[in-house]
Order: structure tokens, then sequence, then C-alpha cells
């Protein structure tokens, strides 16, 4: 909470989905006086490289997202539905989110995952091959399946279309909106108060700053003496031609493939976890500003689609008509961060996505307004604070990873 009567100055740094969510949940409690900035132009992070599927992904003890995480997520569905139901075109769907199984000890394995998890959603079901070819017009071809598990609040949106309703809302509460103006520094008073930000278009004051900029926000805090522990990794999508995907598709995970796949205007949108990497070994990439290209990652995941076309028939030598990569950010314990920067009054910080920026993005931003106007969290901000963990256990980006063995990404990071 800050110490002000009438509304404070609050700057956003990053304007991808967790920073304008955070600037537009702050208008809508009441601020007046927001300033978001960025370094790029809108859209030109990694936010449009995301899938742009949201459901409770952390109600799954398989995953090593937190259970306070479920909230957020439930809270990213009704969001997207309320900007869907303001008018906004944001390619809204409402299909589901359909987990796969190849073998039967995979199926036993989703199955004791999703289907015991104590905050496990109404409607969550174990599915049989006959079911997934109901539920998805014949797309997959279910002699290779052993069944899976549906999600049924899954929603699906496309991620660069939400950005742009949420700064078109923040346009009309007055924000000021400030592209291509890199945040150099931290300002802070001979107290350690922060007092605003310093760009490469000259300072801004402000009384509460919050760092909302990914795989970015650790560059901001090391001159203040705070890190934290996360690992900024390349991830691609590519969306084939339009080979006729059904409509009515739920988003479709396969763990056995490391794969999401979904449809997007007749086309199969899709990635593989083959296809990630640790920023910090991709030598002669570009991670500064920006979206990252990895042409090693894109012959990877090219390498990795003739077993995805196994299951999905109309994937088989099909070319990437897009092909778009983004640095989504993982943390040492799989749970986001959003809170206060202890060693500096005045300053939030959100990060540690996991890959799933636009699904906890919605309730990350609020979260942090909340906090920062004094309204009280819908969730408790606890597990979510910063100082969790030791900056002594990580003294170095190896030191996360290898405390990330044996999870899911674990090989996209070594």
């Amino acid at each position: 909470m800050v110490g002000h009567t009438d509304s404070p100055a609050i700057c956003v740094v990053g304007a991808g989905i967790v920073g304008a969510s955070a600037a537009l949940h702050l208008a809508r409690l009441g601020a007046t006086k927001v300033t978001v900035v960025d370094a790029g132009e809108p859209l030109a992070g990694t936010t449009p490289a995301g899938a742009g599927f949201v459901a409770a992904f952390a109600a799954d003890t398989n995953r090593r997202l937190h259970p306070d995480c479920v909230p957020l997520e439930t809270y990213g569905v009704d969001f997207y539905t309320d900007l869907d139901a303001r008018g906004h075109d944001i390619d809204f769907s409402a299909r589901g989110n359909l987990v796969l199984a190849l073998t039967p000890e995979k199926y036993s394995w989703l199955q004791a995952g999703l289907l015991e998890h104590p905050a496990r959603l109404p409607g969550t079901r174990a599915v049989t091959p006959e079911e997934i070819n109901g539920l998805t017009s014949g797309a997959v071809n279910t002699d290779k399946v052993a069944g899976g598990v549906l999600m049924p609040e899954g929603i699906q949106v496309t991620t660069g279309k939400a950005v742009l309703a949420m700064l078109e809302e923040l346009r009309a509460a007055d924000a000021d909106l400030r592209f291509s103006t890199a945040v150099t520094g931290i300002l802070r008073d001979a107290d350690g108060r922060v007092t605003g930000v310093t760009t490469t278009q000259g300072d801004i004051s402000a009384d509460v700053v919050i760092l909302a900029c990914g795989a970015w926000v650790n560059d901001l805090l090391t001159p203040l003496g705070q890190q934290l522990p996360l690992v900024p990794v390349v991830a691609t999508r590519m969306v084939s031609a339009d080979v006729g995907v059904p409509a009515d598709l739920p988003t479709i995970q396969c763990p056995e493939l490391g794969l999401w796949i979904r449809e997007l205007h007749g086309a199969w949108s899709w990635g593989v976890g083959s296809a990630y990497r640790r920023a910090s070994l991709l030598e002669g990439v570009d991670t500064s500003i920006g979206r990252p290209v990895a042409a090693e990652l894109i012959e990877a995941q090219q390498a990795a689609q003739p077993q995805v076309a196994e299951v999905f028939p109309t994937l088989a030598g099909q070319a990437a008509v897009t092909t778009i990569q983004g640095m989504p950010v993982y943390s040492a314990d799989g749970n986001l961060y959003a809170g206060a920067v202890p060693s500096a009054p005045g300053l939030f910080a959100l990060s540690g996505d996991n890959e799933s920026g636009v699904t906890h993005g919605p309730g990350m931003g609020r979260l942090v307004a909340e906090m920062v106007l004094g309204h009280e969290p819908f969730v408790s901000p606890t597990s979510f604070r910063l100082d969790r963990t030791d900056p002594a256990d990580f003294v170095d980006e190896d030191a996360v990873v290898a405390v990330m063995a044996g999870d899911r990404v674990a090989d996209a990071l070594d």
C-alpha cells in the first residue's frame, strides 16, 4: 500500500500481457496516474508468441505450479471472457483443454495428476479414445491414443489481440503509454524509496514502479542488489496453412510428445518442448530486446513434426506459414513472482510466468494492483512473494537449472 491520500503516480515497465494487465487493473481500481513504458513498439515482445490457451493447469500434481495459482488461472478465464463480452476481438473461444496419453501408463499418470488433485475443477474427467474422436471431430488419430483428460474450463484467445484490447481500454482510461522507450534504471531517494525510472527518453517520476518486463526484470533488479532465480528460455510456435482443422477443437496437450497444439482459423498452431532452449546457451541469438530468432530451434520443431503428425494427420508435410519465437521465463520452484521488492520500498515485480503468461497475466496484474493500492488481495500473496527463496542458493543460472532436474522442461534447459 502506498502512503498517498490521492492517486499515486505509478509506472509499469513492460507492455506485454502481464504489464498491460497490471496497468489495466490499476486503472479499474481507480488509479488515475498510470504510465506504461516499453522498450519496443506494441506487440514487439514475447506475448504474441504465446500459445493463447488458459485453464487451471496448477490443479495437477504432475506440474510444478503452486496450487495457489489456480485462483489466478480461473480469474484469467473470467477476465478474457469479459474482454470478449465487452466487444473486443481477441479470437475468444471456450473449447476446453484436452490432455492426451499415448500409452496406458501415461493415461494412468494423467488421471492420477488431474483427477485426484484437491483443486480439480468441476467437469474435469477422463475420456476414452472413442470420446476423443468425437471431441476432436476426427482430427486426432485415436489409434495412437490410450485416453485423455478433459478440462472443460479451458479457453483460447490470440494473445496479441488480447494485449491490444487491454491497451485500447488503457487509452480510454487516459493512461500514458510510452513505446520505444527503454527503462535503464530505477530512481531512489536517500532513504532508498523509489522515485521513478530512468529511460532512453528521459526520467519518469513515480511513487510506485512495477517491473513486468519478463526476461529482462533481473537487468533492473541487479543494480539494487536483488536477483530472482529465473531462467529465460527461447520457445517456438509454428502455424500451418488452413488445413480445415475443426473450429470446435479443444486445445490439446500431449506430455509424451512435449506438445501443445490448437486450431487457429482452420490452421494448426503448435509447439514442442524440443524447440525450447535456455536463452543463454543459444550462440549468436540476440536476446537483448524484442523477440529472438533461433534457427536451430526452428529446425528442432521441424524434425519433430513427422512424429506429431502421426497423431494429427493433417499436419503431415505442412510447411509453417508463420513461425514466431518468444522468451518465457521459468522460476526455480515453478511458481510465480508477484510482490514488493524487499530492498526498495515502492518497487514491485511480476515475473516467472513459467511459460504461462497468458494464463496467469490477468491474475498477476490484479494481485499487484490490489497490493499497490491497498485493497484486500483476491488471493493470498504469500506464495508469490519475492523473498521466498534465498539468493545464496542460486548464485548463477546453472544453480537454478539444477533444482529443476526431472521437470518436464529440464531437458530444454541443459
